[in-house]
């Protein structure tokens, strides 16, 4: 019975992908390809009004779809105070979109009524926002990540990338492309980073994919205490990476309101 039930659940998606797939804009400021991203990375920091202070606080949160009654207002209180708030499984919805005076939003997966991803709501205006989405091999439904600039006070720039890793996979080659396709832009940046989400790194071979593709471009991984995230085999789901920074205080704290808890990490640049 439970394999039936997969099955046709399974084949609703996939329907429901091919008839509802992602939403496709064309906003000012956001592109969409790589090549794009890429080229937009290699120009050289504008002169910008709005530049970061030294000191910057974080907030990553897969929100399960802000399904839970006290989701929003424990976002609302955790946002309070971070610069920027990197979410998964995120919605078109004013709500979420007026807890901070930026909202950059990535289409993945589109419901009867919801088009969720990830979304960057931030106290800053971004230079460049790029927004990518790679589908699930089996069910096909789409998964969003983002790249994001910010000019600094001393010059250069940070990167800030929100990622929803893909999942239903049985090797890594997928998982690989879509992380290749962020790493590959890191590449083009020389200051500091901060790679934040749900990795879905529920695998040895996940994670060790990860570990390989982010340590060569000088990314650490955030050491959290306490570290309350969500684990799958073992295996802590969502992660934070940051290069160029130093890290004051990094915490993952459990909440009822989702599936996945949310990590707070303070640093300065």
């Amino acid at each position: 019975m439970i394999s039936l039930y997969l099955v046709f659940y399974s084949a609703f998606l996939l329907w429901q992908q091919w008839v509802l797939p992602a939403a496709s804009e064309d906003i000012q400021g956001i592109v969409s390809t790589p090549r794009q991203c890429a080229q937009q990375l290699r120009k050289p920091i504008t002169t910008h009004t709005d530049v970061l202070p030294q000191r910057i606080e974080v907030l990553s949160w897969n929100i399960y779809k802000a399904q839970h009654e006290q989701l929003l207002p424990d976002l609302r209180a955790l946002s309070q105070g971070v610069d920027f708030v990197l979410l998964q499984e995120a919605f078109r919805d004013q709500q979420l979109f007026a807890i901070k005076p930026y909202a950059r939003f990535s289409p993945g997966f589109r419901g009867w009524s919801k088009q969720t991803g990830t979304l960057l709501l931030s106290d800053f205006q971004p230079q460049l926002y790029c927004r990518f989405y790679q589908r699930e091999p089996w069910l096909r439904t789409p998964k969003a990540s983002s790249i994001s600039r910010y000019a600094l006070a001393q010059g250069g720039s940070l990167l800030v990338v929100n990622l929803h890793g893909i999942n239903f996979t049985w090797g890594t080659e997928d998982y690989q492309r879509q992380l290749k396709t962020l790493t590959l832009l890191i590449a083009q940046h020389d200051g500091p980073v901060i790679f934040a989400g749900d990795f879905n790194t529920w695998s040895h071979s996940r994670q060790q994919l990860v570990q390989q593709l982010l340590t060569p471009l000088q990314l650490a991984p955030v050491t959290l205490s306490p570290d309350q995230r969500t684990r799958f085999f073992g295996y802590a789901l969502d992660q934070v990476w940051t290069r160029g920074v130093k890290i004051k205080r990094a915490q993952a704290l459990a909440r009822e309101s989702s599936d996945h808890n949310p990590i707070l990490v303070s640093l300065s640049l």
